[in-house]
């Protein structure tokens, strides 16, 4: 008696913890975020700036159409291909953006933008 209600302990334990795997969802979508980063860092001149560019403008529009928030960072890695393009007015959007959805990182993206306010002044 002991070993089968044992038995169905265990059983119901693993079908829960089953189950419980088996609904995990994502809170953010990040879409090709993470290989873009690591490609940049691990194969440099992997993927260009307009490559980037491109992607992570798909990934937003792809987490827009899921109704799922885009990982945080998205915007800012955004803003800086942009900035590496020279196209200033887009990566303050994109800056701002991701200020707006993550207020978590408002000194980097102010440090950010101070940055590009110091090189547009030189």
């Amino acid at each position: 008696m002991l070993l089968r209600r044992s038995l169905m302990a265990v059983g119901l334990l693993s079908l829960m913890t089953i189950a419980g795997c088996a609904g995990k969802k994502e809170i953010f979508y990040w879409g090709e975020y993470e290989g873009l980063v690591y490609d940049m860092y691990i194969n440099p001149g992997s993927a260009d700036t307009t490559t980037q560019i491109s992607k992570l403008t798909t990934d937003i529009q792809k987490a827009e159409a899921k109704n799922m928030p885009i990982a945080p960072g998205v915007h800012a890695h955004l803003g800086y291909m942009y900035a590496l393009e020279g196209d200033i007015g887009q990566a303050k959007a994109a800056f701002l953006t991701e200020k707006t959805l993550f207020p978590e990182s408002a000194s980097f993206i102010d440090g950010m933008m101070s940055r590009i306010d110091g090189v547009k002044k030189q």
